[in-house]
């Protein structure tokens, strides 16, 4: 793969684990100089970028001008927010203000994807395979939904990393959950599916998609202290080569995106009938383990940095869900990553 020269990155949130992963990425192509912002102390010191800035909490205005005058110091090629954060929306909703380049879906179709509802509805509107859901305004839809179903997934409209999630099969539980989280009109009930779930990871221009990868999640680490089982830390996946569910991963996010620019990605949870159903849509920014993928040769933070500034993408004969033999990524707090291949996996056998 050819190198990426002297491009200085300007990454907010650096030090979380989606930053982790993108300056690992952007470690491997070569090529890159990372400036870090971060407003957690915990973030700032292990963040893994050249020039590191901790930056305490303030109002909108006054981070403007924190990043606006840090890229013009720094000389910042281009402006990347790594986390689903109020961050990432300020950079979304004021980029106009940065005197210094952003790859972003359009601010509309940035709020539409980040709201569940609302991609839902436009999933829906379409016939694409998406779970029975309801906007919780009222009791009665509880109420209803487990009529329906023998257990269903209570979730905010926003957020990420199963943030006030919860399964269960209990009106009373489901009620009070909803109510202690002043929840009504902001969370959604669907029906509960299987815990297979999948992931899309792209990289779009104006509406084209260029380059993507597939990958199946096999556990979440520290389930257990949710409770809904889901924390939005990986523990394992695997590439997934899939070419039906890479084409509803495209029909999907143009369903929901007026125009795809940028990282958007997909999540999808399958059903006891095997299908896979649309669980969310992830815009404007990469999920956490892309170093996996940069690892065994799709490096999409990479490609994202080269297509926001004009530069040449690296050469390859395909980009878009390009690994079709099985990998696999382990990880966790406190360990580094570990790759496998399948010979590899199939090689452990547990003693009985």
């Amino acid at each position: 793969m050819s190198q990426a020269s002297n491009i200085t990155v300007l990454v907010l949130t650096s030090g979380d684990g989606t930053g982790l992963n993108f300056t690992r990425s952007l470690r491997r192509a070569g090529g890159y100089r990372i400036v870090g912002i971060d407003t957690s102390f915990e973030d700032y010191v292990v963040s893994e970028a050249d020039e590191r800035i901790l930056v305490s909490p303030a109002d909108e205005d006054r981070l403007v001008k924190i990043i606006s005058d840090t890229a013009s110091a720094h000389r910042a090629d281009l402006l990347y927010a790594a986390d689903t954060d109020s961050l990432l929306m300020l950079v979304s909703r004021r980029r106009a203000e940065f005197d210094v380049p952003t790859l972003l879906p359009d601010y509309d179709d940035h709020l539409r994807a980040e709201n569940k509802w609302h991609t839902y509805l436009r999933l829906a509107r379409v016939g694409l395979p998406v779970p029975d859901t309801e906007l919780i305004r009222e009791d009665g839809q509880l109420g209803r939904m487990l009529d329906r179903h023998k257990s269903i997934w209570l979730r905010r409209i926003n957020g990420s990393g199963g943030a006030g999630s919860l399964a269960t099969d209990s009106l009373d539980l489901a009620r009070a959950w909803v109510e202690s989280h002043k929840g009504w009109g902001e969370f959604t009930a669907a029906e509960q599916l299987s815990r297979r779930t999948a992931t899309f990871s792209g990289v779009w221009d104006d509406g084209e998609l260029v380059a993507s990868q597939l990958r199946e999640r096999t556990a979440w680490k520290y389930g257990y202290l949710s409770a809904s089982g889901v924390t939005g830390i990986t523990a394992g996946q695997k590439t997934l080569w899939d070419d039906s569910l890479h084409q509803l991963a495209i029909e999907s996010v143009q369903a929901v995106l007026d125009r795809p620019n940028g990282a958007v990605g997909v999540d999808f949870t399958y059903g006891s009938d095997n299908q896979p159903y649309v669980t969310e849509i992830q815009p404007a920014r990469f999920y956490s383990s892309m170093e996996f993928l940069a690892a065994i040769g799709i490096n999409l933070p990479d490609i994202y940095c080269r297509l926001a500034l004009g530069r040449p993408l690296p050469p390859t004969e395909e980009r878009t869900n390009p690994i079709r033999m099985p990998h696999y990524w382990y990880k966790a707090v406190d360990m580094l990553p570990k790759l496998l291949s399948q010979v590899e996996v199939d090689a452990i056998v547990p003693v009985v």
